[in-house]
């Protein structure tokens, strides 16, 4: 596109640089007869004033018809005029009220001359701007993008074409971030993922406040590394999160390094997170049994101060699959909550924990509260801001354990709300 630009605006320059000729060449024969015409004028007005002298007039009128034909004369032909010096001297001031465009040499008053130097100005343009923002190469790798629709199974030929002509642009143009990430997504296709991590890192030195980029990268090296992260892996996952925290894959891919690492607490924390975003049923269904798996192998993970919530609509009453339920404990009376579950309607009847693991902010957990109640809420919006068509259960002010209550330490407090629809 750049080299079209390119030819396109010198052409114009050659239009401008061609056009004084031909121009001269078309108004040739009508320039020939005006000078003719004049010539033939010129004539008359100087047999006029000869025949002066010989007409029978006083000398006064003779001397004023003379006067009056040379005046005419010279206003229109004043080449004739043998006094230059005079001429040249009155030109040297610029009358009040007339355009300076009569003051300018002639060689720029000439359209000709005009086209001429515009022709130069635009080809020198033309050139500045190329060189500053073009590239002679380019045209080799127009049409690169491609690379994102195509399909590893039908189109693994293709990719390994654009790899060899994007790796030949990238030897040549080593910063070009948006060739390097296009390699990525070759090789990422083609299964080549040691590959496809060297191409996502070379393009995050040059791009490494574009979130795809870090999560295109971290995917390579999560597949390169057989499913383990490491602390580079981990860094990238936290700043993806940092711009969007609920980024399924990332979470995904946090869950089952902890898994791998025997980190329940951090494995549930990230699975329920999750939850937070539309996903496949049969995805929801496994991620909300993998979090039970956990919490029912690790007992450890139980506190005095959490909620064991068991939600419920109300007999005879069904609800739309495609609303949402929010499960909060906050303050009494309301106020920042302390933790919160989010599932989907098609899941009731379900139960749920609430404690720290499923906190709002690491900073503010839900053991650090001595008085919470429970908010149960089924949203057709989804958001969770409620709205006064909103089924609720709303509990009791509940006190939590202490921490030193070792009777209640391992078994959290069992609610059971029943939702049903507004008055």
């Amino acid at each position: 596109m750049m080299v079209f630009a390119f030819f396109l605006l010198a052409l114009l320059a050659l239009m401008f640089v061609v056009a004084p000729a031909l121009l001269r060449s078309f108004r040739g024969t009508g320039i020939r007869h005006s000078e003719q015409a004049q010539a033939s004028s010129r004539a008359w007005y100087e047999e006029r004033l000869q025949a002066v002298e010989q007409d029978v007039l006083d000398e006064e009128d003779k001397t004023q018809l003379a006067e009056e034909l040379a005046a005419v004369l010279l206003a229109e032909y004043p080449q004739v005029n043998d006094n230059t010096a005079d001429a040249n001297e009155a030109a040297s001031e610029i009358p009040r009220g007339e355009s300076i465009h009569h003051h300018l040499p002639s060689t720029l008053r000439k359209p000709a001359n005009i086209l001429l130097f515009s022709g130069a100005l635009l080809v020198a343009l033309a050139l500045g701007v190329y060189t500053q923002l073009g590239s002679y190469g380019a045209s080799k790798i127009q049409g690169a993008q491609v690379v994102l629709a195509l399909s590893p199974e039908n189109d693994s030929a293709e990719l390994q074409s654009w790899q060899i002509v994007l790796n030949a642009w990238l030897a040549d143009q080593p910063d070009d971030a948006p060739s390097w990430y296009l390699l990525g997504h070759a090789h990422l296709k083609l299964g080549e993922f040691s590959q496809a991590e060297r191409a996502f890192g070379q393009a995050h030195v040059f791009a490494e406040s574009d979130v795809l980029v870090k999560l295109y990268w971290l995917q390579s090296r999560y597949l390169s590394q057989q499913g383990a992260l490491d602390a580079l892996s981990k860094q990238l996952a936290e700043e993806i999160l940092a711009v969007n925290p609920n980024n399924q894959q990332v979470l995904e891919m946090l869950a089952v390094a902890a898994i791998a690492e025997g980190d329940a607490a951090v494995a549930i924390t990230m699975l329920n997170r999750t939850l937070n975003t539309v996903a496949q049923p049969d995805r929801v269904r496994a991620t909300v049994d993998a979090i039970e798996a956990l919490r029912t192998s690790n007992v450890l993970l139980t506190n005095a101060h959490a909620l064991q919530v068991a939600v419920n609509v109300a007999d005879g009453v069904k609800a739309n699959p495609h609303d949402t339920v929010f499960v909060v404990a906050r303050p009494v009376g309301g106020g920042m909550p302390y933790a919160v579950v989010r599932r989907p309607s098609w899941l009731l009847p379900f139960s749920v924990t609430l404690d720290d693991l499923v906190s709002m902010s690491p900073a503010r957990p839900i053991s650090q509260a001595d008085t919470v109640e429970v908010l149960v809420r089924l949203s057709a919006t989804g958001t969770a801001e409620a709205n006064p068509n909103d089924w609720r259960w709303l509990s009791e002010p509940i006190a939590l354990a202490s921490a030193s209550d070792e009777a209640s330490s391992s078994s959290p407090r069992n609610l059971n709300a029943v939702l049903s629809p507004p008055d």
